[in-house]
């Protein structure tokens, strides 16, 4: 019964958001995302030490202000944008999204390449897979991060795993994405937070050292597979999500595994701080990407 009107209540929620005039859910998200920003203490510290890290203290108040202001509306109507995609269909995706550049993806599903997507949390980053399957008519596999709820992880992976997409928990998913890049060779990988000793490669990031998953580059190198890196932001108007696909990855195969591995997470890791300065309000500032190696930083006083 607890389920049934769990994901009942959900399903009513994603109906009523999605024919919702976009004139009133937006504001919606924007009185939401401005009482959000006014209450949420911790995440506000966490991206405000984030940008004067990254950015050596050189951005200007109103600069920070605005930045802060687009993550908490992003997060906000990413939340709303998640419901309405339990309930819509393949048209109301290929309404909502706009692809630059998808010849290059067609033109690698041509050739009949592996691709691997690299993704970040830009924008709104939950319809990156669901844009390519739609668009593409091709199957994608991807990788997810689960919670300590089992309720919610069950909506999360019916949402994410509707148009021909298969979902699986990032514990254990090696196998899954060899499986994926063997049988439809396309998986989708979200590669932009900290991580642990050692899952991560030691990279460079706005001049500073953070991990970096490398599972991109180990499995590029040892499959062939083409690197892809792909964004999705907001329009100005929030009616559109922009997806910016770049060209595959170039790199030469070596006979020193470990180099190559570490230059390809290098160049994905350059790319992203890329798409960040070109623009920066749409990446998620509040994940403590330097915590590996500068944990002081998200040390609050008041603690």
């Amino acid at each position: 019964m607890k389920r049934f009107l769990f994901f009942g209540f959900l399903k009513l929620l994603g109906v009523f958001f999605l024919y919702m005039p976009h004139f009133l859910r937006f504001n919606l998200a924007l009185c939401m995302a401005s009482l959000l920003c006014f209450l949420d203490k911790k995440r506000k510290f966490d991206l405000l030490a984030n940008l004067d890290f990254a950015y050596n203290n050189s951005l200007s108040q109103e600069q920070k202000q605005e930045i802060l202001e687009t993550n908490y509306l992003n997060l906000v109507y990413n939340t709303i944008s998640f419901f309405m995609l339990g309930v819509c269909n393949k048209k109301h995706i290929l309404k909502m999204v706009e692809i630059d550049k998808p010849e290059i993806i067609n033109n690698l599903l041509h050739k009949g390449e592996s691709i691997i997507l690299v993704t970040a949390h830009f924008g709104n980053w939950e319809y990156t897979t669901p844009a390519f399957t739609c668009y593409f008519n091709h199957p994608i596999t991807a990788i997810a991060r689960m919670t300590p709820y089992p309720l919610i992880n069950e909506y999360l992976l019916k949402v994410r795993s509707q148009f021909n997409i298969s979902i699986f928990d990032k514990n254990g998913a090696a196998k899954h994405l060899i499986q994926a890049l063997k049988k439809d060779k396309v998986i989708g990988i979200v590669t932009d937070q900290n991580t642990a000793e050692n899952e991560g490669e030691l990279v460079n990031f706005f001049g500073k050292k953070v991990r970096h998953t490398p599972i991109a580059s180990i499995l590029a190198r040892k499959f062939g597979a083409k690197i892809v890196c792909s964004v999705a932001s907001y329009s100005k108007d929030y009616k559109k999500i922009l997806i910016k696909i770049l060209p595959p990855i170039e790199y030469q195969k070596s006979e020193d595994i470990k180099a190559d591995i570490y230059n390809l997470t290098q160049i994905q890791s350059d790319i992203l701080e890329q798409f960040i300065r070109e623009n920066p309000k749409e990446w998620l500032w509040f994940h403590k990407k330097f915590k590996n190696q500068y944990e002081e930083i998200y040390r609050r006083s008041d603690e």
